[in-house]
């Protein structure tokens, strides 16, 4: 079983919770996924299978979309709903129209503080196992980029476990941002904003490049039944949808596959814009696929086609 599924993540599971239950109904053994998402978090996970996982690094993940709630007045030590709760604040002076203000202050290139709860190594140690031992690290600020965010909704509710007295201020959500983005850092930082603190309470992870939650499987309908997973796989050049196309002749695919460098000869036809230094999936001339190529220039007449990933069955 070779290809891509997209997996509708349910909350309370981790990534490699989802990994491992797929090796377990599919019997696969090579499963991997990308663009990790919390334990709390649902949404798009995609889950490379077989051949798949070696063209992980290669898949566009660039660009992400998420939908949540920002709850206000409540701070947690891990900046979402599974934390413990640190502080409560009022929050009833937070309107729409502020939150709106401060999220406009967060468009474009931002520096980020990644959580204590995150899987960023310092010291060659996972932030996460620090802050069990109950520790906090200074974390290097990373450079960011939220393309947009928008409020769709705001309201109060009361939340009697936390205090039965109290209305607490939520919005609604949507951002689309870069890879490397903490959602929940971004609420925990618009509370901060808005003076009353926040935590994460809901996040859902709609797109993740080019893979969407329309294309996604539920977990819970592969394990029904794990039919499914085939009539949702994805195959692998598709999943490289996004990257230019050449065609090459029988004796360049001889030396494609067998690791070595073609040049503009062999090849047949383009399609899309090849960019030098840029990756391209590379098909024989029946349009069978063969894998992932590099193009080179080596001098100023000829671009070289260095393989990189060989995939196809020879």
């Amino acid at each position: 079983m070779d290809g891509i599924l997209v997996i509708n993540k349910p909350s309370g599971m981790t990534s490699h919770d989802v990994v491992a239950k797929l090796r377990r109904i599919l019997k696969e053994k090579k499963i991997g996924h990308t663009g990790t998402l919390d334990p709390d978090a649902t949404g798009v996970l995609v889950v490379c299978i077989g051949k798949a996982t070696k063209i992980i690094q290669y898949l566009d993940d660039s660009e992400k979309i998420y939908e949540g709630t920002i709850t206000f007045g409540i701070e947690t030590d891990s900046m979402d709903a599974s934390g413990q709760v640190t502080k409560v604040s009022d929050s009833s002076k937070v309107t729409s129209d502020k939150v709106k203000d401060v999220f406009a202050g967060f468009v474009g290139e931002i520096l980020q503080i990644p959580p204590m709860v995150s899987a960023v190594k310092v010291g060659g140690e996972r932030l996460y196992k620090l802050a069990r031992q109950g520790k906090t690290v200074d974390r290097e600020a990373r450079r960011i980029n939220i393309y947009e965010i928008e409020l769709t909704g705001f309201f109060t509710e009361r939340i009697p476990e936390i205090k039965p007295d109290k209305v607490f201020s939520k919005a609604d959500f949507r951002v689309k941002c870069s890879r490397g983005t903490y959602v929940r850092a971004l609420a925990s930082d618009v509370g901060e904003k808005l003076g009353c603190g926040a935590h994460l309470s809901r996040l859902v992870r709609t797109k993740s490049g080019n893979f969407t939650l329309e294309d996604s499987v539920g977990l819970d309908e592969i394990e029904a039944e794990p039919d499914n997973a085939h009539s949702a796989l994805l195959s692998i050049d598709v999943a490289l949808a996004f990257m230019p196309t050449i065609f090459i002749n029988d004796l360049g695919s001889r030396r494609f596959i067998n690791g070595v460098q073609i040049d503009k000869s062999d090849v047949l036809r383009y399609e899309g814009e090849c960019q030098i230094d840029g990756y391209l999936r590379v098909y024989n001339q029946d349009s069978f696929f063969l894998g992932i190529g590099k193009a080179l220039k080596t001098n100023a007449q000829f671009i070289h086609y260095k393989p990189v990933k060989v995939l196809g069955n020879h």
